[in-house]
């Protein structure tokens, strides 16, 4: 028993042990060689930087820089990136339009390289083919026709030439910057700054021969150290670029002032497309009475496209006097000697008698007096009316709409209008995301900018409602009618039939000519509308009528629009110029630096 249990014990058996022990020694050999060889060192330097600059008469440079870069390892290039965008005058943005031209080896043979811009650089990722334990030159030409400052007394070539940004040290670096034959002999004065952003020192030469500069430092540029130039060039050598010139450049800068632009074109077609109201054909003459079959509040709308706040209450007196309700006013003492007028409304015909109304005068109606009430202070209404005023005003629009006034009512033209603000302002989001467009590097004008488009966009929404042909029509009779009222004159008034004032009452307020029409019965009508209990002499007035039923007015649209006060509890869970001496390493433009990958 003994024996079988040895031989099939699995952790002591001699022959197993014997058949892992080769595992087990190579295992350890393994170790021991990966402990003793090390990895592979993978490091880089640039040990040349070289930059020849042409500058023409008109001031655009075209720039090669030839960097010789030593590899130790492996690695599949560089990476060299230059800024392109700087602060302009007055909080604008100053875009140096940078285009690379050719990417090549030592020997000329072209590379591959992508471009790309992100945080205001321009970004060249560069393929070096054989990039491991060597040494390899690479140049990149690119012009820059807007990298010259101009001011009133000279003009200056202020450059960065290697940047400030590369992780390792430059052992060397040079520049050779050529002027138009014309400098020669002109006064030029150059000098060169050394060391990290800012610095000041000038370990390096500069020296002029005709019209020639050349620069080369005196010790090696650290890690973040860069070579910066600045070469002062008198007046009357380069041509000063023209007013539209530097307008160009200066709205390529700050893309973000074509939003106003753009935002009009956009809003102006889709009004042209949808918004306008056809030609009525006829023009405006004065009418006697108002579009048949149109009622105060619909007049009003019509007129400009809005049920405001006259043209609600223009509804309640046109029900009185229709007859189907009464308004009566009342005194009330505050304060002992203080009066203060109420009014009360009364429901004159029931709600078997409603059939006729219009949906929003229902609506009207219904919320003037709930179920079971038959008068209604106007105290009653308050805080508790304003949830009828969006119903009505949909109702009345409803109806304008039913009655064919419309091919683009204002609900509906909601929608155009921010369509039309929507494709404004893609491309601009697109151009930011995709192309990485830094639109706030223009400041307040882009906050200008964007201010003034959404000015545009709201005139625009204002006009873009249409009306149909019978809509345009009716709104030129409704114009005529309004006109009527407005001049009427007594020997007219004296042939209409009696009840004219108070008939059209209504309408000269949803107009808002109702003290004129008041005034022009003054002495005609004798007695008060039966719709109405005031207190009166004997002698009745239009015109003291029409302050009474305007002081009314004032109180129940203050009412029918009050709201109940939320409660403040909560959880709490809710370029200036510079002279020829200033100047520091990293000023300037160009610059930035690079990588290795």
């Amino acid at each position: 028993m003994r024996g079988i249990t040895s031989g099939a014990c699995g952790r002591g058996c001699p022959g197993q042990a014997r058949r892992r022990t080769p595992y087990v020694c190579l295992l350890l050999l393994f170790l021991c060689f990966s402990g003793a060889v090390p990895a592979q060192a993978r490091s880089w330097n640039i040990a040349d930087y070289a930059s020849t600059i042409s500058i023409d008469d008109h001031g655009a440079a075209l720039i090669s820089e030839q960097i010789t870069v030593v590899f130790v390892g492996h690695f599949n290039g560089i990476y060299r990136q230059i800024p392109i965008e700087y602060p302009g005058p007055k909080s604008t943005n100053y875009t140096l339009f940078l285009d690379v031209l050719r990417v090549a080896d030592d020997n000329g043979v072209p590379l591959k390289y992508e471009l790309s811009t992100t945080q205001g650089s321009r970004k060249i990722k560069i393929y070096i083919p054989g990039a491991e334990d060597t040494r390899k030159t690479v140049a990149i030409t690119y012009s820059v026709p807007n990298a010259i400052r101009y001011f009133d007394d000279f003009d200056e070539f202020y450059w960065n030439v290697t940047g400030n940004d590369w992780p390792v040290p430059i052992d060397h670096a040079r520049a050779f910057v050529t002027l138009p034959p014309k400098a020669a002999g002109a006064g030029l004065r150059a000098q060169a700054f050394t060391g990290m952003y800012g610095s000041r020192a000038q370990e390096a030469t500069s020296s002029i021969s005709e019209s020639n500069v050349a620069f080369e430092t005196t010790n090696p540029l650290s890690m973040r150290g860069g070579l910066t130039i600045d070469v002062y060039i008198p007046k009357g050598i380069l041509q000063k670029p023209s007013v539209w010139t530097h307008v160009y450049w200066f709205l390529k800068s700050n893309p973000i002032l074509f939003l106003p632009l753009a935002t009009f074109v956009v809003m102006f077609g889709m009004w042209y497309w949808k918004g306008r109201d056809p030609d009525p054909g006829v023009s405006v003459a004065p009418m006697y009475e108002p579009p048949k079959g149109m009622t105060p509040a619909e007049v009003g709308t019509l007129i400009d496209d809005s049920t405001d706040p006259r043209d609600i209450t223009s509804i309640l007196v046109d029900l009185a006097v229709r007859g189907y309700l009464k308004i009566r006013e009342e005194q009330v003492t505050q304060l002992l000697v203080f009066k203060k007028k109420d009014y009360i409304f009364v429901q004159v015909k029931g709600p078997d008698q409603w059939g006729d109304l219009a949906p929003f005068e229902r609506v009207m109606m219904e919320n003037l007096f709930p179920a079971g009430v038959t008068e209604t202070h106007i105290a009653d209404l308050r805080n508790r009316f304003y949830v009828a005023i969006q119903p009505i005003k949909s109702n009345v629009m409803s109806t304008l709409k039913d009655k064919g006034m419309y091919t683009l009512d204002p609900e509906s033209a909601h929608g155009y209008w921010i369509l039309g603000a929507v494709v404004t302002a893609a491309p601009f989001v697109i151009v930011g995301y995709f192309l990485h467009v830094d639109f706030s590097q223009s400041g307040v004008w882009m906050f200008g900018a964007i201010l003034l488009a959404a000015l545009i966009v709201f005139l625009f929404s204002r006009v873009m409602t249409a009306k149909s042909l019978k809509g345009v029509r009716t709104r030129v009779e409704i114009l005529g009618f309004q006109e009527f009222m407005n001049r009427v004159d007594a020997d007219r008034l004296k042939r209409m039939p009696p009840d004219t004032f108070e008939k059209y009452l209504p309408y000269a307020m949803a107009l808002g000519v109702e003290h004129r029409w008041a005034k022009a019965f003054q002495g005609l009508v004798q007695n008060p509308p039966t719709w109405y209990e005031g207190s009166y002499g004997p002698n009745f007035s239009t015109w003291m009528f029409m302050n009474d039923l305007g002081a009314m007015t004032s109180d129940t649209t203050s009412a029918l629009v009050s709201t109940p006060r939320a409660s403040s509890d909560s959880s709490g869970f809710s370029g200036s110029g510079s002279d020829s001496g200033g100047g520091f390493s990293g000023g300037g433009f160009g610059g930035g630096g690079g990588d290795a990958f």
